[in-house]
């Protein structure tokens, strides 16, 4: 019990900066406009929306439900949109993640992730391949990256080069 009091009291004395353990779920370097966000430190433009959404100005996040997607229908729908769109790879996607303390671990200018939850999370695709015949993925419901075959079904957020 001591040191249960000891432990709060130390933490008590710390600068507030000290004892926040997440960052805000935004980044100054992303500029919105609708349904697209720019990063211009990396000159990437993302849909704000999960393919199968639709971006709904009046009230400012996405509409609709995600499709649940393979790979390989993913990388077709991103040719389909032309101008450039593609399904991220695996460095360009990471860069979304937040370590909020509450809600998506995805940077809040992608207000609606959590639709993309299937029942394993709000998993969404990448390009980078992590052994033959199985690729990353991201969960933005815990922060995590791990791998399936590219015909599983998941949710795929589209990017391309400004």
């Amino acid at each position: 019990m001591r040191a249960t009091q000891a432990l709060l009291a130390l933490c008590a004395l710390l600068p507030p900066q000290a004892q926040a353990a997440c960052v805000e779920a935004s980044r100054s370097d992303l500029v919105l406009d609708g349904e697209l966000a720019t990063d211009t430190g990396r000159g990437l433009v993302w849909k704000r929306c999960a393919v199968g959404m639709q971006w709904d100005a009046g009230a400012n996040r996405c509409a609709g439900e995600p499709y649940a997607m393979s790979l390989g229908e993913a990388h077709d729908h991103a040719k389909q949109q032309g101008n450039g769109w593609r399904v991220p790879t695996g460095p360009e996607l990471e860069t979304l993640l937040r370590d909020t303390c509450d809600g998506p671990k995805i940077d809040g200018a992608f207000p609606d992730i959590a639709a993309s939850d299937f029942g394993e999370g709000a998993t969404v695709w990448t390009s980078t391949e992590a052994i033959p015949g199985m690729f990353y993925f991201f969960d933005f419901t815990t922060g995590y990256a791990d791998m399936h075959s590219q015909g599983f079904q998941l949710s795929v957020l589209l990017v391309r080069q400004k």
